[in-house]
């Protein structure tokens, strides 16, 4: 079994794990580790969002990593793996990893100001600092919305973000240059991933 299973680890995989800028505070996924393994894509897509548009999946089977938790992701030949089940073989000598291929995108949140209570009790305004994080925009639907003067297409997009990245409602989160987008839906109850239904207004 042990020589089977070598003949077929013929692909090379880098493990990611999120790092994160202690003075400001940016989350990014940087390499943990490499692995042999063996890859291949899945005939079904893989459904790795509650609420957007799923992408294709691939099956990755390693060697036993004890390490190895959904909180982490995988690159491969250049492709970003977000990972949404591992599983033992029934000899459990090897690990079978369901994942999706995506296109990870560097975001900018901008927190909206807290508010809160001090020492003594009063209410205080803290305001947040900006951060960037890894996160994976998928599609959820569009609405046009027909005016008087102008047309205006409300843009609505599915952000997906490891656990360690919390925003609340009416943060902003912002791509590159393009203009920013609300948070108006915060998903946070699995163990692994956060959920955000992010809106935009664009005239068209």
């Amino acid at each position: 079994m042990q020589d089977h299973l070598s003949s077929r680890l013929t692909e090379k995989i880098e493990i990611l794990t999120l790092i994160q800028d202690d003075d400001a505070g940016n989350i990014a996924w940087a390499p943990a580790r490499k692995r042999w393994a063996a890859v291949e894509l899945d005939t079904r897509r893989n459904i790795f969002s509650v609420v957007g548009v799923g992408t294709r999946g691939a099956t990755v089977t390693i060697r036993p990593d004890p390490r190895l938790t959904l909180h982490q992701a995988i690159r491969w030949r250049g492709e970003f793996l977000h990972l949404t089940d591992i599983m033992f073989s029934p000899e459990r000598d090897c690990q079978e990893i369901k994942a999706a291929i995506c296109v990870p995108v560097t975001l900018t949140a901008k927190p909206q100001a807290r508010s809160g209570r001090d020492d003594l009790n009063r209410p205080i305004i803290t305001q947040q600092a900006a951060y960037t994080f890894p996160g994976i925009l998928t599609e959820l639907y569009h609405q046009n919305e027909a005016d008087e003067v102008l047309r205006t297409e409300t843009l609505r997009r599915v952000l997906v973000t490891p656990k360690a990245v919390v925003l609340r409602a009416g943060d902003l989160v912002q791509s590159g240059s393009d203009s920013p987008y609300t948070v108006r839906q915060v998903m946070d109850l699995e163990a692994y991933k956060n959920e955000y239904v992010l809106e935009r207004q664009e005239d068209v």
